[in-house]
C-alpha cells in the first residue's frame, strides 16, 4: 500500500508540483515555516475584520520556524568547534540530536542560550538584547512548544494583542538568526577551510 502523498495522481500543471523533502535541511524548512506565518498575517491583514482564529496558527508557525533555525545554528556552531578540534564528545552530530530530542526538545529560551554561548566562544557576535528578549518571552508564553496548538494552554493574562507588532518581533528575531547568524556561521567555515587549505599548501611547499 503506497502512502499518502505517493498515492496521489500526477498533477495536471506544473504550477501544482511541490518536490517533496526539497527544501535545504532545517534551515530551509525554518524558512517555509516563517513564510507559512506571513501567509496567515497576510490573509488576517486582508480579511474584512480581524480573525482571532488565525492568531494561534500564525504565532505557531512562526515559533517553530524560531526553534528549527536555533537547532540549525547550534549545528553550524559545533560543526565549527569541531573543525578547530573540539573533541567534545556532546558536539558530535548524533550526541547534539540525542540533546535535542531528549533534552532540550521544544525549548527555546535554553536553545538559545545554548547558542549564545556557542557564539561568545567563538568569538562571534551576540545576538541581539531584543532577540534575546523575544525568544524568553515566547519560551514564558510558550514553554512546550503546545501552546499555540490547543486551547486554553497559554501562559497569559493578555485580553487582547497587536498581530501586526507582534508579527514585527517574530520576524525581526528570524531574520537575526536565519540571515545573520547562519550566515556568519558559512563565513566562519569558509575562512577555516581556507586558512586549512593555505597550511596544507604552506607544507606541501616546505616539503
Amino acid at each position: 500500500m503506497s502512502d499518502l502523498l505517493d498515492s496521489l495522481p500526477a498533477a495536471e500543471h506544473r504550477r501544482d508540483l511541490a518536490w517533496v523533502g526539497y527544501y535545504n535541511g532545517d534551515a530551509g524548512l525554518a524558512q517555509g515555516f516563517a513564510e507559512a506565518a506571513e501567509a496567515i498575517f497576510a490573509a488576517w491583514e486582508s480579511g474584512p475584520r480581524s480573525n482571532d482564529r488565525l492568531l494561534p496558527p500564525l504565532a505557531y508557525n512562526y515559533r517553530h520556524a524560531l526553534e528549527l533555525v536555533l537547532k540549525q545554528a547550534i549545528r553550524q556552531a559545533a560543526a565549527r568547534f569541531r573543525f578547530d578540534g573540539d573533541d567534545d564528545p556532546g558536539l558530535a552530530p548524533e550526541a547534539l540530536e540525542t540533546y535535542f530530542k531528549q533534552k532540550q526538545r521544544h525549548r527555546l529560551d535554553p536553545l538559545a542560550r545554548q547558542l549564545a554561548s556557542m557564539l561568545a566562544k567563538l568569538r562571534l557576535d551576540k545576538l541581539p538584547p531584543e532577540t534575546m528578549r523575544l525568544l524568553t518571552q515566547l519560551h514564558q508564553l510558550d514553554p512546550t512548544g503546545e501552546s499555540f496548538r490547543y486551547d486554553g494552554q497559554l501562559r497569559t493574562n493578555a485580553r487582547q494583542v497587536d498581530v501586526g507588532r507582534l508579527v514585527e518581533l517574530f520576524r525581526a528575531a528570524f531574520y537575526v538568526i536565519h540571515d545573520g547568524v547562519l550566515a556568519v556561521l558559512d563565513q566562519r567555515a569558509d575562512f577555516q577551510y581556507e586558512i586549512c587549505q593555505y597550511s596544507t599548501d604552506g607544507a606541501d611547499a616546505d616539503g
